[in-house]
């Protein structure tokens, strides 16, 4: 019986995304380079200039959210 359990749990699981989709976008704060990165998979650090503090990119329009 806990044979059947335990085969339910593991159905219920779900896969993780491809690491292609998990790649984000970076910017080095010592060349400014632009460096896309799988941040849990990779190594934090710019390619060019060995700089370990990398910035999120974002949008630069941040969203507008209507007040009630």
């Amino acid at each position: 019986m806990t044979d059947e359990i335990e085969e339910d749990k593991v159905e219920s699981i779900e896969e993780p995304e491809e690491e292609e989709d998990m790649k984000m976008g970076y910017v080095c704060v010592s060349c400014e380079e632009e460096v896309e990165i799988n941040p849990v998979e990779d190594k934090i650090i710019c390619p060019s200039c060995s700089h370990r503090v990398l910035l999120k990119q974002r949008p630069e329009q941040g969203k507008t959210v209507k007040a009630i």
